[in-house]
């Protein structure tokens, strides 16, 4: 017995910077590649390789799976843990309730503005390219940028309630 600790005494002064410069890389972290390396050579002294010729190579195995290990386990403890943060942390009432207030308000802005620029706008948002909107607005494709531009600036005109003088509606200068 005293044979076997003193061959993984060798071993052990031998091997252990090696094997943990190999979790740490695996790792990233030192102090957690010591600790598997720790790991391995007590599972190394409590349950041995059937091939004593072959415990070099037994160890390094042990070794790099435990720090595969250690690596999947944190990645998923990271995953949970935004997930439960998403949750945790997701939009307030309030929130919800502006942006629904937002997106009708749009909507209402939008539909004062001219049948041509409304769809304009709305195949573009819906991921139209400027060759397919020109088909379906009947102008040449080259004035779909401009007929964007200007339709985007009365909506935001209508959105911010500005007058044609771009004061703010009800705000006097």
């Amino acid at each position: 017995m005293a044979e076997t600790e003193a061959a993984i005494q060798r071993l052990y002064e031998t091997e252990f910077a090696v094997l943990v410069r190999h979790a740490s890389y695996i790792t990233g972290n030192r102090d957690i590649a010591e600790e598997l390396v720790q790991e391995a050579f007590i599972r190394l002294m409590t349950k041995p390789p059937r091939e004593q010729a072959r415990v070099g190579a037994w160890l390094r195995t042990v070794v790099n799976n435990l720090a595969l290990d250690y690596v999947r386990r944190v990645k998923v403890e990271e995953r949970v843990t935004e997930r439960v943060s998403t949750i945790e942390h997701g939009p307030s009432v309030e929130e919800v309730t502006m942006t629904e207030m937002d997106r009708m308000r749009v909507q209402e802005s939008l539909k004062l503005l001219a049948s041509r620029d409304q769809k304009a706008l709305i195949l573009r948002h819906s991921g139209y390219s400027y060759r397919e909107i020109a088909e379906r607005l009947g102008c040449p494709t080259e004035q779909v940028g401009v007929i964007l531009i200007r339709a985007l600036k009365k909506l935001k005109r209508i959105y911010f309630g500005e007058t044609d003088s771009g004061q703010v509606r009800g705000v006097q200068a």
